[in-house]
């Protein structure tokens, strides 16, 4: 998604998010994100930078940064990696749990 192309709104970030997500095969409103953060960095068209972690309707996490890539000029989900066991990287973690019964609709087992 290029700077032109911002949505409007009061959160175009999440948007934004959502089409990168969307463009990695993670269907974005079949998905949670958890332990969001804010990195304090202004990208262009005055959209925040942030980081987290998505879970995906597969049961796969991953970890990812908002950016804006220069050479492509857009933004972009980078770095963007798996966690290869993510039960055992958050399984004690509210936000993870939260996110768990927002796409399966119930507890972890």
């Amino acid at each position: 998604m290029t700077f032109d192309r911002i949505p409007s709104g009061p959160r175009p970030s999440r948007a934004i998010i959502g089409h990168l997500l969307d463009a990695h095969g993670v269907e974005s409103l079949a998905c949670a994100l958890f332990l969001v953060q804010s990195e304090g960095v202004t990208l262009p068209g005055g959209v925040e930078a942030a980081s987290g972690y998505v879970l995906g309707r597969d049961g796969r996490v991953h970890r990812w940064w908002l950016s804006w890539s220069e050479t492509a000029d857009a933004y972009q989900l980078s770095p963007w990696a798996e966690v290869t066991d993510p039960v055992d990287a958050f399984g004690g973690d509210a936000d993870f749990r939260d996110a768990w019964s927002a796409v399966f609709g119930r507890e972890r087992d």
